[in-house]
């Protein structure tokens, strides 16, 4: 797949996303964000990588909370200004936040962690594969926060983002798992 295909895909599965309507968001989000804590993949992971949503992605707020109630360690990709470039960072509230690069939320106070320690990571995306694959927006921020990592990860995404197929690139993660409202996929 040429990075022209990958640009002409990325621009597909954002445009249908970004015609969600706020109701079909809340709802499809909380039904997936039912599915994920139950999975026996992720009952006794501790250090736990998520995301903030943007432009209408899958809502997982609700497991968030889950997770810092139940006291687990939960980290998000942040990114640090002097440094130019992301890094996973502690997040303990979903109170005082900031808006970071690209217009992603982050915790105005910054504490950067160490991937390899992440058991669990729930990973947006554009588009993915059954297989596996993740399209993301291109910028490679995950695929190099969790490259030689052995972190379980789990694809969140809208059912409609699930395809057959497309090319990767020797750097591209794979997930574990793909979990929409309507379906978890083992990959």
């Amino acid at each position: 797949m040429t990075n022209s295909d990958k640009t002409r895909l990325r621009a597909i599965y954002l445009k249908k996303r970004l015609l969600l309507t706020p109701d079909e968001i809340r709802q499809k989000s909380r039904q997936i964000s039912e599915k994920i804590p139950h999975l026996e993949q992720v009952e006794n992971k501790n250090a736990i990588a998520c995301y903030l949503a943007v432009n209408n992605e899958p809502n997982i707020q609700n497991i968030i909370t889950y997770f810092l109630e139940a006291g687990r360690t939960v980290v998000i990709p942040a990114f640090f200004e002097k440094l130019k470039q992301y890094k996973f960072v502690t997040l303990s509230s979903l109170n005082n936040l900031e808006i970071g690069q690209y217009q992603i939320p982050q915790p105005l106070k910054l504490l950067p962690v160490d991937s390899i320690k992440i058991e669990l990571a729930l990973l947006p995306g554009l588009a993915f594969s059954e297989g596996g694959l993740r399209l993301g927006y291109g910028k490679g921020v995950y695929d190099r926060l969790l490259a030689n990592s052995s972190t379980f990860k789990i694809g969140v995404c809208y059912d409609f983002q699930i395809i057959n197929h497309f090319k990767s690139e020797p750097h591209d993660i794979k997930v574990d798992f793909i979990v929409s409202e309507n379906r978890i996929i083992k990959t």
